[in-house]
């Protein structure tokens, strides 16, 4: 079982939800926590106001009981420096280790079931079960921070929550990391991704996701052309393209964001009928990653992904 964000924007609940972490690649990124060891005490005056995926929220006093049920929203708390002042976090928060990991999924019905935390703020990503007004009506702030699709939309949440949490500074160098960070990792793989075609593969029924998502932003950054854009006639952000489109496209990389739900790898891959042929695997250009990288968009899930995209493409620059 996986858990993903496409669900509930374009598959209608046809995947599920898994919990893993983001690839190992990851670790030639900087540690949040040492970004966010040097940050001083939280200096914002409360009450504050913030932004929220439906509307705007007010926030009475400084959290001390954050519970975060959003892996992306935990990546961040973490990355400002709000860590201590988090009381729980989704089963699915897999970053870092030692985040308070509970059952809760943030599907639940009933926003009851978080009581036993005694919340003081509720991240969400998804406002399942009208999970919102239910938790207003507990007099529990809560901030709805959905899937970002571009990186600017993943600074934003990062900047709303440093406010949220007294840690504005802390949001602020943090952006300031991610920023240096990725923009060092994409010159480092200089201009060998510029025009390459990839297909980014979220299942093996064929869903993917074009450029108009967070995923998509991410290759966007190495100039790199993404074969499902062509397909996603209907608005839809993660289109389903079929075996014989995938074919007829031809990639130059394949990205496989389905290799715990589901267990493909590039052998796999290539054992499907007429797949042989591609130039991807011809090539060796079939890349296994870690399912979350589809549906966390949090600073370590960013950085991480993007060292994957370097790697592979500096790593085929002479093929």
């Amino acid at each position: 079982m996986r858990r993903s964000f496409i669900p509930v924007i374009a598959l209608t609940g046809s995947l599920l939800l898994c919990a893993t972490a983001i690839a190992s690649a990851s670790n030639t990124t900087r540690p949040d926590a040492q970004r966010s060891s040097t940050r001083g005490a939280a200096a914002t005056t409360f009450p504050v106001s913030v932004h929220s995926g439906d509307g705007t929220v007010r926030i009475a006093q400084r959290p001390t009981r954050i519970l975060s049920l959003s892996a992306s929203a935990t990546e961040m708390l973490y990355a400002i420096g709000a860590g201590k002042q988090v009381a729980g976090v989704d089963k699915y928060s897999t970053y870092p280790a030692n985040a308070p990991r509970t059952t809760f999924t943030g599907y639940e019905t009933s926003a009851e079931d978080y009581l036993a935390k005694h919340p003081d703020l509720v991240i969400l990503a998804f406002n399942t079960s009208n999970l919102v007004a239910q938790l207003q009506k507990l007099h529990i702030p809560t901030l709805l921070l959905p899937p970002a699709t571009t990186i600017a939309d993943a600074e934003s949440q990062i900047a709303e929550l440093g406010t949220a949490t007294g840690h504005a500074a802390g949001a602020k160098t943090a952006i300031s990391g991610i920023n240096t960070d990725v923009s060092r990792v994409v010159h480092s793989a200089s201009d060998h991704g510029r025009g390459a075609t990839y297909y980014f593969e979220i299942d093996q029924t064929y869903y993917s996701a074009t450029s108009k998502t967070f995923i998509g932003a991410l290759f966007s950054r190495f100039h790199m052309v993404n074969v499902a854009d062509a397909a996603n006639r209907t608005g839809s952000a993660y289109p389903q393209l079929s075996a014989e489109y995938v074919i007829k496209a031809n990639p130059d990389y394949v990205f496989l964001a389905d290799t715990v739900c589901c267990g493909q790898s590039a052998k796999t891959f290539a054992l499907r009928p007429g797949f042989s042929t591609l130039r991807a695997v011809r090539l060796g250009h079939v890349i296994a990653v870690n399912d979350s990288v589809a549906s966390e968009w949090g600073p370590h899930s960013m950085e991480g992904f993007v060292a994957v995209i370097a790697k592979a493409i500096t790593a085929s620059s002479g093929t």
